[in-house]
């Protein structure tokens, strides 16, 4: 051998060496041993074999890159946010809105002009501007006065006031007396107790 590859075999038996320091002290006797064979091929043949040892396969070298991998331990893993489910209010249909109202038009003042009160009313009372008449109440008496010309006042419960429009005999009334009211001919009203005695009156309150 020549000295120009005695020179490269021994940078590549220092390079070897240098790179793999953990099999150094096993691979360095047997490139020793390999300075010891007379034939060049042989010891060029046991060189390759002896640097090739040091070389380590591809997978002792994957296993060896996923050892120093760090594993992430799982309390270090991220936490799991609960979902908040979503208010039972925003789920809920919003609300109908009611209809829209329009007032019933008022009747033409023409078409009312010399119609009697009672017509005007009734046609008031179907256009839905005027409520129906009531034909009687029902209430009880709270108390009793008299008139200065001696009528009687009779002061209901519902806040009403009435007078008799003639004097009388005795009705015979008296407060907590259930009495009903009633429309009577010519626009009168008549008052009757539950004794069935009765006058006529008008309201005053």
């Amino acid at each position: 051998m020549n000295g120009r590859a005695r020179s490269v075999m021994w940078g590549t038996f220092v390079c070897l060496a240098w790179t793999a320091p953990a099999r150094a002290s096993d691979s360095l006797a047997g490139l020793l041993a390999c300075r010891g064979l007379a034939d060049a091929a042989a010891r060029l043949a046991c060189f390759d074999r002896e640097a090739a040892a040091l070389v380590p396969s591809p997978g002792a070298s994957a296993a060896a890159a996923a050892k120093t991998v760090p594993q992430t331990p799982p309390s270090a893993a991220a936490p799991t946010v609960p979902q908040t489910p979503p208010p039972a209010a925003a789920l809920a249909a919003p609300p109908t809105p009611p209809p829209a109202t329009h007032p019933a038009p008022l009747l033409d003042q023409q078409q009312q002009f010399g119609l009697p009160e009672r017509a005007v009313a009734a046609k008031e009372v179907a256009a839905g501007t005027r409520a129906a008449d009531v034909a009687k109440i029902e209430a009880h008496i709270v108390q009793l006065s008299a008139a200065p010309d001696g009528r009687m006042v009779f002061s209901l419960d519902n806040g009403q006031a009435w007078r008799q429009l003639l004097v009388e005999g005795d009705l015979l009334a008296k407060p907590n007396d259930a009495v009903t009211i009633s429309r009577g001919s010519l626009g009168s009203y008549w008052l009757e107790l539950s004794s069935k005695r009765g006058c006529k009156v008008m309201r005053v309150r």
